[in-house]
């Protein structure tokens, strides 16, 4: 590929290129590898009846590139056909002879950008990296064959299948994780869950509101549990000097929710906030 690069510096707006093209739009000008804004091409004739019509030229931009821009000026030349000839039509010598030319620039271009590729594939293969990476390749070829050894030497694949399934078996309950949780914020009332891939599932959270005595408030659980026999535990913050208390309300308990009871001193007294904590299987 024909191209020729140039450093701006904020006053200089021609710069010129002696690779010769067909037409205006064979040029291609980029100004840090993005197109270019807004320029004119002047090109320099071959003369008439030429093989290539232009020489060389200029590209003449507006306005100045920008001091260290990069500038860009390479030939792009469309790989197609623009002659048709007829059988018995006469043939042009100069015509002919363009058309030739046109493909011969072509392929010096794609000739270029193959050594250039070539270029490109010797460096990167000659760096310390990519030795580096060949033999990890190689080692990782010699793991899989000796894995594939080992399991030949293992025999019946369908036995290895039921071995697997005994331990399975032997190890249920035994190995159990989280596969879902929540962390507690504002936009879910400060309630938070860990559920496990058993079916076990642990929540709670934070009510944040004050609750007078002789009162209740109802909870909510962000995971409805299997039943209501599931633990729980209420811890309340005092609000006042006289003793309060938070316990879960006799018969509120259901598979989404229940409800927080305040007792205390007096009438007058409350609890400004309630923790609550709930273990077990979810539904």
């Amino acid at each position: 590929m024909q191209k020729v690069s140039y450093t701006g510096n904020g006053e200089t707006t021609e710069f010129y290129f002696n690779f010769p093209y067909y037409q205006n739009t064979d040029v291609v000008v980029l100004v840090n590898n993005a197109t270019a804004p807004e320029y004119n091409i002047i090109g320099n004739s071959g003369g008439v009846d030429a093989d290539i019509p232009y020489v060389g030229g200029c590209v003449v931009f507006n306005v100045a590139p920008g001091e260290n821009d990069t500038i860009t000026i390479s030939r792009h030349l469309p790989l197609s056909r623009s002659v048709d000839y007829q059988p018995l039509a006469q043939i042009e010598p100069t015509t002919l002879n363009q058309d030739m030319n046109y493909l011969m620039e072509v392929i010096k271009d794609l000739n270029d950008e193959l050594l250039d590729l070539r270029t490109q594939y010797d460096e990167i293969a000659n760096k310390e990296s990519a030795a580096i990476l060949l033999a990890r390749i190689s080692a990782i070829h010699d793991e899989i064959v000796a894995c594939r050894n080992q399991m030949n030497e293992l025999g019946d694949v369908s036995q290895i299948g039921d071995n697997i399934v005994a331990i399975d078996t032997r190890t249920t309950g035994l190995l159990d994780y989280v596969i879902e949780s929540q962390t507690p914020t504002a936009e879910n009332n400060y309630t938070w869950y860990r559920k496990y891939k058993s079916g076990w599932v642990e929540q709670g959270g934070c009510y944040l509101g004050n609750i007078t005595a002789g009162n209740s408030t109802q909870i909510t659980m962000p995971i409805t549990m299997a039943d209501a026999r599931y633990n729980i535990s209420v811890t309340g913050e005092q609000y006042s000097n006289n003793w309060a208390y938070a316990v879960v309300k006799d018969g509120s308990k259901t598979t989404t929710s229940f409800e927080i009871y305040v007792g205390a001193a007096s009438s007058a007294d409350k609890v400004k906030s309630v923790y609550w904590q709930v273990c077990g299987f979810a539904q």
